[in-house]
């Protein structure tokens, strides 16, 4: 190569020290090129890391973190005879007092009223507790109206129930029976003709709808018996699609007050199931 041949030993232990000169072309560009290399794996190992590390944690939950202060849910899962698939699983809500440590919470439980319930839970028991304030008054008041629903229907079945027998025999007393007071629809047919400003509706059907509560309401679906434009009541633009008559599902609340206004009629057409 030109030069004279230096053995290992002057190598390693050279005294001499010699300027060092310009690097050639070649070797710029060779640094370079390793440079803009290096860089490329670097972002591929960045890349592939991020990809097994997403593989490896696909079934993994993220670690919940509480605070003292927080409403959760603790679960809870029936026991004994009364277990089944209808109870629910949850209790709650209760409220965190403090860390119990090795990820142990005490919890206070706030859906009894009384003596106060103290529990000590694993965080893998919990779940936080969420819920508006204005979907829990709608459910309070979902509610009542089903209770109250279900108790008319119960006087109704007494009533009905009590009802005197006629037998061919003959009573030495009276026999006297208090009957409910039981809804009474006027039929529509030869009404809507003669009076379309009333805005008498007909029912068609009824069904139970779950709420965002989990709690099962009744629904009545009401029809208007004329054109709604020409009603005198408030209430006409409800009822109205486009200019047209459309039918509505209410709440076991509204209609009571429409049946209560003489505004609910029977279906001519339609037979009630007994």
């Amino acid at each position: 190569m030109g030069r004279r041949l230096r053995a290992p030993n002057e190598l390693l232990r050279r005294t001499e020290v010699a300027e060092a000169g310009e690097l050639p072309v070649y070797h710029e560009n060779l640094l370079r090129v390793m440079k803009r290399s290096h860089e490329c794996a670097e972002l591929a190992r960045k890349r592939e890391q991020e990809r097994q590390a997403r593989y490896y944690n696909r079934r993994v939950r993220n670690r919940r973190e509480f605070q003292a202060g927080d409403l959760v849910w603790m679960h809870n899962p029936p026991r004994g005879k009364k277990a089944t698939k209808f109870v629910h699983q949850w209790m709650g809500p209760l409220r965190i007092v403090e860390p119990a440590g090795f990820d142990n919470f005490v919890l206070k439980r706030e859906d009894k009223a009384g003596k106060v319930e103290t529990i000590i839970a694993h965080v893998s028991f919990l779940i936080s507790y969420h819920y508006p304030e204005p979907l829990l008054d709608q459910v309070a008041l979902d509610i009542d109206e089903q209770i109250a629903y279900e108790e008319r229907q119960s006087e109704w079945n007494e009533s009905e129930a009590a009802a005197p027998v006629l037998t061919a025999t003959i009573s030495l007393e009276p026999a006297t029976t208090k009957r409910g007071k039981k809804r009474v629809r006027t039929a529509s047919d030869g009404i809507v003709g003669h009076d379309v400003t009333r805005g008498l509706l007909v029912e068609r059907r009824r069904r139970r709808r779950r709420n965002r509560a989990g709690q099962y309401v009744l629904e009545y679906e009401l029809s208007p018996c004329s054109d709604p434009n020409r009603w005198e009541t408030d209430d006409k633009e409800r009822w109205l699609v486009d200019g047209r008559a459309r039918a509505r599902w209410i709440s076991v609340k509204e209609y009571e007050r429409l049946h209560n206004g003489e505004r609910v009629v029977e279906d001519p057409w339609i037979e009630e199931d007994v």
